[in-house]
């Protein structure tokens, strides 16, 4: 039983930033990295994957993202800051270093070493991580730097490009890679591609796939339906969970997933900083959806129930709608096995992401005929794919989604709700992608907490930029606060 009986202010350090050991730890990965000379490309690929997923799944972004994103609930029992839109230094600052030094910097280097070599496989996979990576902290910031940016000894204070413009320079940098692509030869990067192993075929599928992403982030406001339409008709990008883009962790002292690391320095408070939010656990329990004892614990005081925590509400609260008078959670929280394993994967790309936006693409036209049917036909398929690698069995899973309403028999708003609620599902405990898929579709409409109502206009949309960058640069664009809303959004 995990018994709350007093709330704990956990004032470890002012900021109460110092729980997580990966924060401190990150602030300086970027110390060597401009010193690098020539080296193997897939030294530098493997040092970059890294550095990107520790960042991800770290203290730096995990949860300062999950909590404010409303993808996940913390029930008030964090002393940080994040769950009240106050995101660290520590994370901006890291996040920030991760895309201009130790991710960025990297496979910029690793590209140009690449093309000395004449292997264009090698600079396809460095090109395409790239991109990943630049899309991550176009979400996170907005605008950034990116055509003055990695020239460090040509520009110190780079530009930063409007977001429009970086999403359309990532298309055409995921066409460069896919048009160096051969795969009938061999890349230098196999042992050290801890992703697909080399395998180019997959990289194929990928990059086609983030190509379909990238343009589904700007298709709110610009005509992609040509390009979108290629794509879709070509069907040559991930076919199924064997081509989903992980990075796996490992069940061996310093290659466990950082949430798990985190599980061990504090076993009693990690499980009560994850608990069920509503905008995920309430759709599926109005479909009886199988993943919820994959996904979530039952409340303590019900093995049969259950249920979600909103944002920003307090366990302790006295309305009796979270703890009993003995101090038992009558809410879910996140099943351990399912999130917080040693060698539980920082997924980039799913296969399941992939079907469900195809399905929106045959929802909203974009590009072909409207078609709710194909849509279906995509829509379910995902959800199976999901509900496998929750832990589904196979048969169960495809009872469940032969039972779900068909999107042929809604309008195409119901029909875009119910994709972007599933994408969300899947998304869990990804919260960069599910926070950017809630702000691209506007799905599920999102409130501020009524503890932050009178501070902050709108819920939040974007970090504070790095103020390692703002105190340097004054190129840096004033916004109104986090709550500004960003280009691509609907």
């Amino acid at each position: 039983m995990k018994k709350i009986r007093t709330k704990i202010l956990l004032a470890f350090a002012a900021s109460g930033l110092l729980l997580l050991p990966s924060c401190g730890d990150w602030l300086d990965i970027n110390t060597n990295e401009l010193a690098s000379t020539k080296v193997e490309p897939g030294y530098l690929f493997n040092y970059a994957a890294v550095n990107y997923s520790g960042t991800r799944m770290g203290g730096d972004q995990y949860m300062s993202i999950a909590w404010p994103a409303q993808v996940i609930s913390d029930g008030d029992y964090w002393y940080g800051g994040d769950d009240f839109y106050t995101i660290s230094t520590y994370s901006t600052g890291n996040t920030w270093v991760s895309t201009y030094a130790s991710v960025g910097n990297n496979l910029m280097k690793a590209i140009d070493f690449a093309k000395e070599a004449g292997d264009t496989n090698a600079e396809a996979q460095c090109k395409i991580l790239f991109a990943i990576s630049v899309w991550g902290s176009t979400m996170i910031f907005g605008d950034i730097p990116y055509s003055e940016a990695w020239r460090i000894e040509e520009i110190k204070t780079p530009k930063f490009d409007p977001q429009k413009d970086i999403l359309y320079a990532l298309v055409d940098l995921v066409d460069e890679a896919l048009g160096l692509i051969d795969t009938s030869k061999e890349s230098s990067i196999t042992s050290y591609d801890i992703y697909y192993k080399g395998d180019m075929e997959k990289w194929l599928k990928l990059g086609k796939s983030l190509k379909l992403r990238l343009l589904l982030y700007l298709a709110n406001h610009e005509d992609v339906g040509a390009q979108i339409a290629a794509l879709v008709t070509e069907d040559k990008m991930l076919a199924s969970n064997a081509d989903t883009f992980a990075f796996p962790y490992f069940d061996t002292a310093g290659n466990y997933n950082p949430n798990y690391a985190l599980y061990e320095v504090y076993p009693n408070l990690t499980p009560i900083w994850n608990a069920a939010n509503p905008t995920v656990i309430d759709p599926m329990l109005a479909v009886d959806d199988p993943r919820i004892p994959f996904y979530f614990d039952p409340a303590e005081t019900d093995e049969n129930l259950y249920a979600g925590i909103p944002a920003g509400a307090d366990y302790f609260d006295g309305s009796g709608n979270w703890l009993d008078e003995d101090g038992n959670l009558k809410i879910s929280l996140l099943n351990l096995d399912f999130y917080c394993q040693p060698d539980t994967p920082d997924v980039l790309f799913s296969y399941a992401e992939l079907e469900q936006y195809i399905a929106e693409v045959y929802v909203r036209g974009l590009g072909v005929s409207k078609n709710k049917a194909t849509a279906n036909t995509h829509y379910r398929a995902a959800i199976k794919a999901s509900c496998i690698n929750a832990g589904v069995a196979e048969a169960d899973a495809e009872t469940f989604v032969t039972g779900l309403k068909s999107l042929a028999d809604m309008s195409d708003d119901e029909a875009l709700e119910a994709i972007a609620n599933q994408q969300r599902i899947d998304m869990m405990i990804r919260p960069l992608e599910a926070w950017s898929e809630q702000r691209r579709t506007g799905y599920p409409v999102l409130s501020v907490p009524s503890r932050l109502a009178s501070m902050y206009p709108g819920v939040i949309n974007r970090w504070p930029y790095a103020e390692r960058e703002t105190l340097v640069n004054g190129n840096a664009p004033q916004v109104d606060g986090v709550w500004t809303k960003m280009w691509f959004q609907k």
